[in-house]
Parts: C-alpha cells; structure tokens; sequence
C-alpha cells in the first residue's frame, strides 16, 4: 500500500516532469523541413549554456522519472495471480492502449492533411514517403513505430511502456532474485550504448524495473530521504560537468550516472514542496492536465516554433534564448486552458483520450 504522504508526493511529481518533456523537444534552433530551414544555430554562449542546462541536463531527468513511477504503481498494490494480473493489464488498454491509439492516429490524419495543403506542404513533409504514398506496413509502423518512433513521437515512452507492462511477471521475478547483477548489467548497457533491442529501450527497462523493485520489496520510493543533502551535493557537480563536457566523448558516462543523481533529487525535493502549502496545491491541480499537456504539445510545439523562427527577426542577441524560454510556456499555458475548458464541456471524451486520467 502506498501511504497518504507519498501518494501525495507523486502526485506532486505528475506535472513538473512534462515541463522537462516540452524544454526537451525545444532544444533545437533549427528547423529543417523538404523546402529549406527556419531558425539560426549561430548562437551565443550563455543562450547555448541555459539550453544545455535545461534540455539536456535537468530536464532529462523526466523520462527516467516516469518510468520509475510507472513501475513503482504497477507493484505497489500489485499481489500476484493470473487475474490481478489481468485486471492490470485490461486497466492499461483503457489508460495507455487506447490513448496511444487515439494520439498516433490524429497525428496522422493532421500531417495527412497538412500534406494535402499545397501553400503548408514543405513544413510537413520530411525525405521520406508522403502519407498518401504510405502502403499498409508504412500506415502501421507510422503508429507504432515499429522500426523507430511513432508519428506522435513522443509516443514512443507509452509503446514502451505497454511492453515492460506484458513484460512485467518476469522483471518481477528478475528482480526479486537477482537484481544486482540484472541492474548492473542493464546500466551498462545503458551507458554504453550497447543495447541489443531497439525497444524497450535500456532506460525504460532501468527504471522501470528499479521502481518495480521497491513495488515488490515493500520499500518507499521515497527511502533516499535520509540522504537529501548528500544526493543534492552530487547532483549540482555532475550537472555543472555535464554542462561544461557536453560535447566530450565520456559525456554519455557522465550525463547518465548523472541522471540516477537527478532522479534521486527530484523524488527528495518533493519533501520540501509538501512544506510550502501554495506551491503544492497548484502543482497537484496542474497534475491533472499533464497526460492532455503531454499528448498535445505536438505538433503544438513545433508548429508556434516554426511560425516564430518564420516571421520574428532573429539578430537580436538574446532573442533565440527569449524564444527557448517563452514558447514551451505559452504552450503549456494554452494547454491547460484548453483542457479545463474540455473538462467542462466534454469530460467522457476528455477522459477516453487521456486514459481516464
């Protein structure tokens, strides 16, 4: 059973993670499309600072995070049997399957659409195929994305996802009898580069086997508290190096042994956002729209991104940093708007498309 003070803190940890997924995939500053390109790569140090800081440092932190949680929920109240386990698998058609499903297809008829529009057309066609071109397997990959991402690309952590789901006896059993050497071997893999499948990918299989573990021991997600200040203290270096060696060819090292730093951090600080009672209530009612904030924010994002790159003037010094930092924001606060209004005027559909979160 998950207690009331940790059932609290993760939802604090619902929101917060989708702003790290949207500073993510703002990171670039070029957007190349089948006609030319839109945007500048000429970029001053302190903008190219904060970009890596944000997007490629603490924000990275996010996706690990979410697959800690899944697994941590998946095992938390989990008891085995052939029909618990059914039951969670059915529950997850409902609040990944269908969501998956629903997000991936509208991405495709949009871009279809798009690409039906002669003046828009080069903004929405890549190297490849157009969509009217597409053959059965090019229609059914474009959803899955069975050899790479799905067409709602960010899609790809809820497939891989639904796999460690069907996967989920056996990491139990994995790493309840020999999780060491198993996490060992996945890290490695992991930090590597060296692993053997294309999905699940390693950090999926990572974390959401880590949360797995503590679902199956019994053990609070949140055990790390008493290490706080130590996991703060190695936190800020590894990501102040992981800025600095960016470009290093060790930074893969560095960057994700980092990032079980960060995830750590992340899961402490929420002890001290339950102390102040504004910043927690808001983080809470914002947590409501994150699966919504998330689905949505592409092709969203990219398309407020090229419209700006396309019609304001780039020179000024520090514009391509004001842009980086205020577009993800006007995204989410759209988005949210957007969701309480469909909260209001169709909560069933709402909740069909978002998995009934």
């Amino acid at each position: 059973m998950i207690d009331n003070e940790s059932s609290l803190r993760l939802k604090l940890l619902r929101f917060p993670p989708i702003i790290g997924v949207i500073y993510i995939h703002a990171y670039g500053t070029v957007i190349h499309y089948s006609g030319g390109s839109l945007g500048t790569a000429d970029l001053n140090s302190l903008t190219n600072v904060i970009r890596i800081l944000l997007s490629e440092g603490i924000a990275r932190t996010a996706v690990p995070l979410f697959f800690l949680m899944s697994g941590y929920l998946f095992f938390a109240t989990f008891h085995w049997s052939q029909q618990t386990y059914l039951n969670k698998i059915l529950s997850r058609l409902r609040s990944l399957l269908i969501p998956f499903l629903f997000w991936n297809l509208a991405a495709l008829a949009f871009i279809a659409l798009a690409q039906a529009i002669p003046s828009i057309q080069p903004y929405f066609t890549g190297l490849g195929k157009k969509i009217a071109e597409y053959g059965l397997f090019d229609y059914v990959n474009a959803v899955f994305g069975l050899k790479g991402y799905p067409i709602a690309y960010h899609f790809w952590f809820i497939r891989d996802l639904m796999l460690l789901v069907l996967l989920a006896p056996a990491l139990a059993a994995i790493v309840r009898f020999v999780p060491i050497p198993f996490f060992l071997m996945v890290y490695v893999c992991w930090v590597t580069e060296s692993w053997p499948i294309s999905m699940p990918a390693a950090v999926g299989v990572l974390f959401f086997s880590a949360g797995a573990l503590c679902g199956v021991k019994g053990q609070s997600l949140f055990a790390f508290d008493r290490f706080a200040k130590l996991i703060y203290l190695a936190y800020v270096p590894l990501l102040i190096a992981d800025v600095v060696w960016y470009e290093a060819w060790f930074n893969v090292y560095l960057h994700r042994t980092g990032l079980i730093v960060g995830v750590l951090a992340a899961l402490c600080v929420t002890k001290q956002i339950l102390r102040v009672p504004w910043l927690c209530k808001g983080l809470v009612a914002l947590g409501g729209a994150s699966f919504f904030v998330y689905a949505a924010h592409e092709p969203l994002l990219g398309i407020v991104r090229m419209l700006a790159f396309k019609y304001i003037p780039l020179d000024g010094a520090y514009t391509m940093l004001a842009l980086y930092l205020g577009i993800p924001v006007l995204v989410m606060a759209v988005l949210v708007v957007c969701h309480r209004i469909l909260s209001t005027l169709c909560p069933r559909p709402l909740s069909l498309i978002t998995g009934g979160r």
